[in-house]
């Protein structure tokens, strides 16, 4: 009987010591990313921390998670001309050990102001790793039955909110939150090990490519082309409608309906446990339906537990969990189908360039929604968060707009 793993592991890729294990790479990739998502993610819930540990307003909070992004988003930018110059495993290596010394300044940051800056330093990096990892997944995997895979590379964010969240709220409750950052980097540097032993050279987009010059110029061809930069238009508004709910939902359920602590971690967890469970199931459907038809499907589905809450005054237990499990997984459902309709707006031996610059505008959507959800939300003396329900319109808005740039996209390459 032929292993379930076996619909992952597309094309056998001869690995170190003669392994012949993609599957193994994948879920490594993944990995990765649980680490990056965990980093990037690991303040919102903590924002009440932020807040009354640094005595900083609403808007101020959301500069930790805004200067993660918006540097992010600069270094994907600039680094998109290069990205398929190199070698994809070298340029992971280099980049996740960036992130990493990152991760560990961060552990050591007990000013706000620095806490800031290292923020910023983790994002130089963080904003690449997503590109390179979905790039390899791309070379390797062929376009029909890509979505399976990207389907569990996108489990990274549920993972990362079933142990990561929940965990980061503990260490943070019991120590604070630095020590959060420093069991995290401790983390990746076994991870950088595992990096070298098992990715194989990804260099087979190499042939294509001119190694003459090292121009800068790959922003400005994406820029002229109306296909890829609606792609790019569509990471930046799916991330943002998302982003903008997500930065105040804790504090919102928190304070303005009650739940304790030791809820909120049990929602990140059960949430994200349902997401992991449905996620490869709606890679499958994606990869026989068509992902275009299922992307507004789950897109349209999302609108439910946004509208529900962002409303919300008072809501029992029982519903309030049903309500988180169909965000989470309606809101990474939907990535499953937009992410692999992006990895098709371009040709492969431009993939990782675009991919790179995917990478920075989902940072720059999740870093303007934090800004934009400090504005629009304001927190009173009693601690209630005000407004919130503001947020939940535009986050529907914003999904909508997606649905007619995700029609004008077209599928240029099938590899």
């Amino acid at each position: 009987m032929m292993d379930p793993l076996d619909n992952i592991a597309i094309e056998e890729v001869e690995m170190p010591n003669g392994r012949k294990n993609e599957y193994l790479l994948v879920f490594l990739l993944a990995f990765v990313g649980y680490l990056a998502s965990l980093d990037s993610m690991l303040l919102m819930p903590l924002i009440n921390d932020v807040i009354k540990t640094f005595k900083v307003s609403a808007v101020e909070s959301t500069l930790l998670i805004s200067a993660y992004s918006i540097m992010a988003f600069i270094s994907g930018i600039l680094s998109a001309s290069i990205m398929d110059l190199f070698d994809r495993k070298k340029l992971l290596i280099f980049t996740f050990i960036g992130f990493t010394i990152g991760t560990i300044l961060c552990g050591f940051a007990y000013n706000f102001y620095l806490f800031v800056l290292y923020r910023g330093i983790t994002g130089i990096f963080g904003g690449i790793i997503g590109g390179v990892t979905t790039s390899i997944v791309s070379d390797i995997i062929p376009y029909e039955r890509r979505a399976t895979a990207i389907s569990i590379i996108s489990l990274s964010f549920a993972v990362a909110a079933i142990t990561g969240i929940p965990f980061g709220l503990l260490i943070a409750g019991e120590y604070d939150i630095q020590m959060t950052f420093k069991i995290l980097a401790g983390i990746s540097v076994l991870t950088t090990f595992a990096l070298i032993f098992w990715i194989p050279p990804v260099r087979d987009h190499l042939k294509d490519v001119t190694h003459s010059k090292f121009q800068f110029t790959y922003a400005k061809q994406i820029f002229k082309d109306a296909n890829q930069l609606r792609a790019l238009l569509l990471a930046f508004l799916l991330v943002f409608g998302h982003q903008v709910v997500i930065t105040f939902i804790v504090p919102y359920f928190e304070n303005n309906i009650g739940f304790d602590e030791h809820v909120k971690s049990l929602m990140y967890a059960v949430g994200g446990i349902a997401t992991v469970i449905v996620s490869p199931f709606i890679g499958k459907i994606c990869d026989k339906k068509g992902n275009l038809p299922s992307f507004i499907v789950l897109l349209l589905l999302s609108f439910i537990p946004i509208w529900i809450s962002t409303n919300v005054q008072h809501i029992n237990l029982y519903m309030a969990f049903g309500v988180c499990i169909l965000f989470f997984v309606f809101a990474a459902g939907r990535i499953i189908p937009a992410y692999t309709i992006m990895t098709a707006a371009t040709t492969p031996e431009k993939r990782g360039g675009f991919m790179s610059m995917r990478s920075a505008f989902l940072e720059l959507g999740s870093g303007v929604a934090a800004v934009v959800c400090g504005l629009v939300v304001s927190i009173t003396p009693q601690g209630k968060v005000e407004n919130f329900n503001h947020v939940g319109y535009i986050s529907i808005l914003s999904g909508i707009v997606c649905i007619f740039i995700a029609l004008r996209i077209k599928i240029v390459s099938n590899k």
